[in-house]
């Protein structure tokens, strides 16, 4: 059992899920068709790129708790300076007519390095009550109450937000295009932010059954 290979995996899915259920809470009461459809390409790189980021974090992490390192050791600034390389290939994937976008890391760099922190310590937690035979259910259930994992996601996924919220006002564009993508990129943050409690009542919802959980 490859259980770095299950974290991701399970991160992929959700943020994924995630992606598509902001997109179409987004598109249901959205009459730009156009509009919607250029960021819908611009969001699926998007999320692909916070994929291969959360699993560069997940691998960091899980190699220095393998390694015998406390958490409080991780080198979060180090980690920071990887994920800029996948940054990077964003870019350059966006080859966009009347579309520029500079990455201005001192807009979000605390947000980020607060998720690589909120990500890794998670990492450790699921690692340290995760037996070899065990599910990934199973170690969710042995680290946390059903409300702290809630918590947990919820977290991560407002930092999330919050730094593509960042990333979107890095956006350049010309002619009125500029304050449609502007409104747009602003109206997708709010859905981000209002399905981030389903998401994570769901996910939660299916590792601790149906109880409810509130906080």
């Amino acid at each position: 059992m490859n259980k770095v290979n299950i974290l991701c995996e399970k991160d992929r899915i959700m943020m994924y899920e995630f992606s598509r259920m902001s997109l179409n809470r987004m598109q249901d009461r959205s009459p730009q068709i156009g509009m919607h459809s250029f960021f819908s390409a611009y969001n699926e790189s998007n999320v692909k790129k916070e994929v291969d980021k959360d699993r560069l974090i997940i691998e960091e992490a899980a190699r220095a708790y393998e390694a015998g390192r406390p958490a409080c050791d991780l080198d979060l600034e180090d980690i920071f300076e990887k994920t800029k390389a996948i940054d990077k290939v964003f870019l350059s994937s966006l080859l966009i007519p009347s579309f520029a976008l500079t990455v201005r890391y001192s807009d979000f760099a605390d947000i980020r390095i607060q998720r690589i922190w909120r990500i890794s310590r998670t990492v450790y937690a699921l690692l340290t009550h995760w037996p070899v035979e065990a599910s990934f259910s199973e170690a969710v259930k042995n680290a946390y109450t059903g409300n702290k994992f809630k918590e947990i996601i919820s977290e991560i996924l407002q930092l999330y937000s919050q730094e593509t919220r960042m990333l979107g006002k890095s956006i350049r564009t010309f002619g009125p295009f500029t304050k449609a993508l502007s409104s747009y990129a602003e109206s997708l943050f709010h859905d981000m932010e209002n399905v981030t409690e389903d998401i994570a009542k769901l996910y939660t919802q299916r590792i601790f059954g149906d109880q409810t959980v509130h906080a």
